[in-house]
């Protein structure tokens, strides 16, 4: 965002040059009629004001650029020459639909939390139940009066047994299977709020992207109202039916026009980044 308000002060700093060089062209058209004695000394003084007042601006255009272009290269570690924003202020973008999707990358963290809890409660489980198991066994024995007579003589006998056994720690896996359990719900709630925040934040931007995009038409519109509103005061003044301070204030209304076109650009430019970011939480 910051080299949009970087493309910002540039532009600003180019309207107010345009402003100053347009401002200096009428003071020297004043001063030639004032020795001619076609205007008097107050248009002269009122555009000797407003050329100040240009050159002024001008300065204050500057400053601003310059300490933002060493706020950005000390933050970024660039040379003070390399920080230009290249970004076209003006241009429009089309706002994409926002699906809501399942697998989001904002959700992602949610989704693994979720499968690492389920294999913990899984084993918790397995820890809590009793277990059952089958034993065999197959003997011999041999009856007879001397121990090498026995050997001879041997029976075979099967045996079958079950044991069963339950965990001393019962009380413990049970009560972590429901602290698993409980966990499970609130990253279930968890991410549930987190996609409808999500689809919330999306729907806000894209409305306010279409009603910037409706004030940029809007501010076009009144840039050509108030550069056709100077041409006529200055033809007015010059044909001797107008007055100096009606051109300066026709000049004034067309660069804040401008200055307002831009600002509005600006907070445009910027919206469409937090939607993109924004919806790159939501769509693949």
């Amino acid at each position: 965002k910051r080299f949009v308000d970087l493309a910002y002060a540039q532009e600003q700093q180019l309207i107010n040059e345009r402003r100053l060089v347009l401002a200096g062209q009428e003071l020297n058209l004043v001063k030639q009629k004032f020795a001619a004695s076609v205007v008097g000394k107050v248009d002269v003084l009122l555009q000797e004001d407003a050329y100040q007042r240009a050159q002024q601006q001008l300065l204050q255009a500057q400053q601003d650029l310059i300490l933002l272009r060493h706020e950005i290269a000390i933050t970024l570690a660039l040379n003070f020459d390399q920080v230009v924003a290249n970004t076209d202020l003006y241009k429009i973008y089309s706002a994409k639909e926002v699906w809501l999707l399942a697998d989001t990358r904002a959700l992602k963290i949610t989704a693994l939390d979720q499968k690492t809890l389920k294999r913990q409660l899984f084993s918790f489980k397995n820890e809590s139940q009793a277990k059952l198991d089958l034993n065999l066994g197959l003997a011999s024995e041999g009856e007879n009066s001397s121990y090498s007579n026995s050997l001879e003589n041997q029976s075979a006998t099967w045996n079958v047994g079950l044991d069963w056994s339950y965990p001393l720690g019962g009380v413990k896996s049970s009560n972590n299977v429901k602290k698993a359990e409980i966990k499970l719900a609130r990253l279930a709630q968890y991410k549930r709020e987190q996609l409808l925040e999500l689809n919330v934040q999306a729907t806000i931007l894209k409305e306010k992207i279409k009603l910037l995009m409706q004030m940029l038409k809007s501010n076009k519109k009144q840039i050509s109202i108030a550069k056709a509103r100077t041409v006529e005061e200055r033809g007015r003044y010059a044909n001797g039916s107008g007055q100096a301070s009606f051109v300066i204030s026709a000049q004034n209304n067309e660069q804040n026009a401008q200055l307002g076109y831009a600002q509005v650009a600006t907070n445009y430019q910027k919206a469409v980044l937090d939607f993109k970011a924004t919806i790159d939480q939501l769509v693949r």
